[in-house]
Formats: structure tokens, sequence, C-alpha cells
């Protein structure tokens, strides 16, 4: 009798929105046509000076400086307005046009995100409270699917690259002006219908911004590919758009990133959430984004380079044996890819720690006064019996930050 085949491992991909590819899309794109001013404007206080006419055939347009406005005051603001009109508007009797109501945002990743929760938070407040509470008390909510029933259409054009929020289906909720922990949201709801890449958009991009995004999205799926057993699919589609990524960032650093490099960074960043590259990955799989999301609030600096920071220290634990943060064979396998393409070391530690210096993204100085808060944070909400960092003791988050920082300038905060 012949042995029935073994089963193999079953891979679901979540579904991906309609993607918009093509410089000068995003005028296009706009809510317009039939009903003058249907949809909900999202955009980015900057963008919105660049280019006045993208909320021309907006409803409602919410200009959002991230620097100086919390998420939640927007949110607040946002909905409020919103709602209030349409209260007025359920007594007409004229059918509402298609796309009356739409929601758009134009934007960094702090933009894409307050306009995902947006979105939940005009289907219901209660829903919304519900998530919020959630994430607070757990670091991450996960949303029911039926709660995208009945939800408005979400178009997100993206003006950075690299922070993949236009494709992926999490959410960043954070705190007030006081608090600016981030944690996660995360759910069919949470992902957007229509995905705007317009390379137009990233004009304003100096190099620099253009490397750090490179870098995350290299981080993005380096993290996912260390932190998960092997899987064919996946590895295969991981090592195709690591080697294409690293490809793109070595032609851009020799001869500068153009519109065509920076359209093909953009899609590569879409890819890591549209495509197989994190298809049944092990969820919170990416270690370093726990570990850096907390420092990199409690000492108000940028997340890219923090991250750079901190992955020599990381990577050196998991070449050391340390499966809790990753796989070092895995580690190993996919980094020689990415050095053999941007003429890096091979050593993994120690080829992170010349990847940020050559690319110029420089560690910021730390507060004394923020590390062992950040790290008894962290500790709190992805350790202490969570999955994102199960096993990991405070002890051991102080001493990967201090081995990361012991050659940055501490200084004391004011």
């Amino acid at each position: 009798m012949t042995a029935a085949p073994a089963l193999g491992t079953l891979l679901t991909h979540e579904g991906t929105p309609q993607i918009v590819l093509g410089g000068g899309s995003a005028p296009r794109m706009m809510p317009s046509g039939g009903s003058k001013d249907r949809g909900i404007l999202l955009i980015d206080s900057q963008v919105h000076d660049q280019h006045p006419q993208l909320g021309l055939h907006a409803r409602h347009v919410f200009r959002f400086d991230p620097e100086t406005e919390s998420q939640r005051d927007v949110l607040e603001r946002a909905s409020a307005e919103v709602l209030n009109v349409d209260i007025v508007e359920s007594a007409d009797p004229q059918p509402r046009a298609p796309g009356h109501g739409d929601v758009v945002a134009i934007g960094g990743g702090s933009v894409m995100d307050a306009a995902k929760l947006l979105r939940l938070r005009l289907l219901s407040a209660a829903h919304f409270r519900t998530a919020r509470h959630s994430a607070r008390m757990f670091g991450v909510s996960i949303l029911p699917d039926t709660w995208a029933q009945g939800a408005r259409k979400l178009t997100l054009m993206p003006t950075t690259l690299g922070t993949g929020s236009e494709a992926s289906a999490v959410a960043c909720l954070v705190g007030d002006r006081e608090d600016r922990s981030r944690r996660l949201v995360t759910g069919r709801l949470i992902r957007a219908d229509v995905v705007v890449l317009d390379v137009a958009l990233t004009r304003t991009l100096d190099d620099g911004a253009v490397r750090e995004g490179v870098a995350e999205i290299l981080l993005r799926v380096i993290g996912g590919y260390i932190g998960s057993p092997p899987s064919r699919v996946p590895d295969v589609a991981a090592e195709e758009l690591v080697l294409r990524v690293a490809g793109l960032a070595a032609s851009g650093i020799r001869e500068g990133f153009d519109d065509s490099l920076r359209e093909s960074l953009m899609l590569a960043s879409a890819e890591t959430h549209t495509g197989w590259t994190l298809a049944g990955r092990a969820p919170f799989s990416a270690k370093h984004w726990y570990l850096a999301n907390e420092l990199s609030t409690a000492g108000g600096i940028r997340k890219v380079p923090t991250t750079l920071g901190l992955l020599p220290a990381i990577w050196q634990r998991v070449l050391d044996g340390d499966r809790r943060l990753g796989d070092a064979g895995r580690l190993r396998r996919l980094w020689r890819i990415v050095a053999g393409r941007l003429g890096l070391p091979d050593d993994p530690a120690s080829g992170a720690e010349a990847w940020r210096r050559r690319w110029g993204i420089e560690a910021s100085s730390l507060a004394l006064n923020v590390l062992l808060p950040a790290a008894r944070r962290c500790f709190e909400v992805w350790a202490n019996g969570r999955p994102a960092l199960l096993g990991l003791t405070e002890t051991e988050i102080v001493e990967i930050y201090v081995a990361a920082f012991r050659g940055v300038p501490l200084v004391e905060s004011t």
C-alpha cells in the first residue's frame, strides 16, 4: 500500500488592496465628479501647502502635522465634524453619490495610521474605544473581521518611502502629547481598499530620507525572516525582494535616487505586505521593532536611527544563540545577500554597524534617564509573559540598550 503523501503547511494570503501606480496619479484619484465635495481628506500639513489642489474635491479637509498635534486630537477633531455633518444630512431625502464619505489620506506613516483609525472611529465609537483599551492593555488589539462590514472606503497615498503602512493591515495607535507611546491595532478594517503610489509625492524627500526608507524595507523583511521557521515560498520571496531592494539602494547611493528608483522602492515597500514575503510568518517575528519602539518613543528620537543603533546588539545575541530574538543560521543566510549587494561585512553584527555608518544614519544622543524607564516599559508591554518578546527579562532589555548605545554620547535630558 502506498503511503499517503505528507501534507504541506498551508499558507494563507490575507488579500491585497487595489494598487494604482504612476507619476501624477494622486490628483486623478481624488474624489471628484458627480457631486463635488464628497470625500474626507486627511493630509499632512506640509504636503497640503505644496499641493493645495489635492483638497479641491474633498468634502472635509483635515490638515495634520504629527509634530505639533497628537493623533488623538486629530481623530477627535475630524470625527466630530464629519459625524455632525452626517447627522444633518441624514434628513436629506436625496440619495448620496457614490464615494460620499470615503476616507483619503495623503502623507507619511503617521497620517496614514490616523486615517485607518479614523475609519474605525467613524464606523463605531464603541468599537474604537474597545480597540484603544485593548491596545493599551496588551500592546496590540486584533479587530474582528466582521467589523469591516459597512466601513467607508479607504484610500492611502504615501508621501514617504519604507513604512509600508499604505498596504498593511496594521496601524500604530499613538498616545497624547504627554504619552507618545505606540501600540498596534490590526485587522481587515485597518487595510486600505486602494493604494496610490505617486512618485511625485516623494520628490521633497532628500536622499538621506530615502536611505532611511530603504533601511526600513529591508529591516521589515529581515525581521520576519529570522524570527520565523523556514517556509519555502515566503523565504524565496524574501530573498528575491532583499536582493532587488539592496540593488536599487546601491544604484541610488552611486547615482542618486531619481524618480524611477523611487517608484521601484515605493512598489517594493508595498510588496512586503502585498506579496508572499510576510505570508505565514510567525506573529511578532520582527523583534527589533518592539525593542526600538519603546526607546524611540521615550527618547524622542526617530525610529530608523534607533533601530539601526540597536541592531548590532540584537543580532550579536542572535549569533550567540539567543533564539528568542531570531535564528542565527537564517540571519547569516539573508544577510549574505544584503551584504553582497551593498558591499558590507559578512558578519551580520559588524555589518549592521557598517551599514548605519556608511549610509550616514547617525545614532542620536540618548538621555541617561531614558534608558531604564524605556526598558521597564518595553518589558511591561511587550515581554512579561506576552508573545512579542516572550522570555526576555527587564535586565536583558537593559543590557541590549546599554550594549547598543555604549559608544553614543549619553546626555541628561532637561
